[in-house]
């Protein structure tokens, strides 16, 4: 049962725990020899949008037509290392991940609690994999067709409590671990870059998928993301948020990427042609994307395309901002 009271309290930035009470975990030696000279900014990997979407019985919108596996079998089998987990909250049942209510819930994971586990889970048996960005996207828009969906204005404090009760936080990279001494992130991407590999592998970021209200909320108190759990979606290359972004055009993410910016855009859909999301496909790689968010990332029955990084292990070096050293063993090999 939800402490709806307390959810619609004021809250506080959350404090990081002591390191005393970080979970042990032996992940045996690191495979990956270049962790002290590559970045999370030097990737290229693939990414799913509306990662827990089933294809509802009689979909509405060409666009609803696919199905995603299980998020462990993303990770595992098709080198998934991006998902997007659209939310609701459920009076009752408390936080839910789906698309859209009643038109299209068909979903492979339903408790925010149960998707967060799976995604570790996998996470704890692999411990030298790239780090996983969540990107969690209110999703409430139509949710007053339910009577049991709550708006989401005011609780985004209770999601990352959410976040927290599920992932370690010493194992959530979070903006104030980014900005370090300097006044907001731009900068500190500028001067110092994102952390080496090493740093970040086994960890997990978040990210809060909204241009509008949500984000102006959650940003009020703290526009350099002081003290906040997740990352926002970024604004301009000068405003204090901003790290990182989700889609744009060819042009403007390889300037974001150049800029030092991680960049997710979603590629291709369930409603276009093999040819359209190709073409999408590569247009992403080659303008130096470095999460490519797919409906498409397994075979699917009646089609040739499906989404892949050429030549990954899973993922590969970032084209447009990698070093000339980085290979995609170097990136990504846990059988190394």
């Amino acid at each position: 049962m939800l402490a709806l009271a307390l959810l619609a309290c004021a809250a506080t930035p959350l404090d990081r725990a002591d390191d005393t009470a970080a979970e042990t975990w032996d992940r045996g030696p690191n495979p990956h020899p270049l962790d002290d000279v590559l970045r999370l900014d030097h990737v290229q990997a693939l990414g799913t949008h509306n990662s827990t979407h089933v294809e509802p019985e009689s979909p509405l919108d060409d666009s609803h037509r696919y199905t995603h596996a299980p998020l462990s079998v993303q990770l595992g089998e098709y080198g998934v290392r991006q998902v997007e987990l659209d939310l609701h909250l459920h009076e009752t049942e408390g936080w839910q991940v789906f698309h859209l209510p009643v038109i299209d819930a068909e979903t492979t994971c339903l408790a925010l609690a149960d998707c967060l586990g799976e995604l570790k889970g996998w996470s704890d048996d692999h411990g030298w994999h790239l780090p996983l960005l969540v990107w969690l996207e209110p999703k409430d828009d139509l949710d007053g067709t339910q009577e049991d969906l709550l708006p989401l204005t005011g609780r985004l404090w209770d999601l990352e409590q959410a976040l927290l009760e599920v992932w370690p936080e010493d194992r959530v990279f979070r903006p104030d671990e980014l900005r370090g001494d300097h006044p907001d992130l731009p900068t500190a991407i500028a001067q110092d870059g994102w952390p080496l590999l090493g740093e970040l592998r086994g960890q997990v970021l978040f990210a809060l998928l909204d241009s509008d209200a949500y984000r102006d909320e959650y940003l009020a108190d703290s526009p350099a993301l002081e003290g906040r759990v997740m990352f926002a979606d970024a604004g301009t290359a000068t405003d204090p948020w901003s790290a990182l972004v989700k889609d744009g055009s060819a042009e403007e993410i390889t300037a974001w990427a150049q800029a030092g910016f991680v960049v997710t855009d979603n590629v291709d859909g369930a409603d276009a042609s093999d040819e359209e999301n190709q073409a999408g496909l590569d247009q992403g790689l080659a303008a130096g994307t470095h999460f490519l968010a797919s409906d498409l990332p397994g075979p699917v029955e009646g089609r040739e395309y499906r989404a892949a990084i050429p030549g990954g292990q899973p993922a590969r070096c970032n084209p447009v901002t990698a070093p000339p050293e980085c290979t995609p063993q170097a990136i990504e090999d846990l059988d190394g």
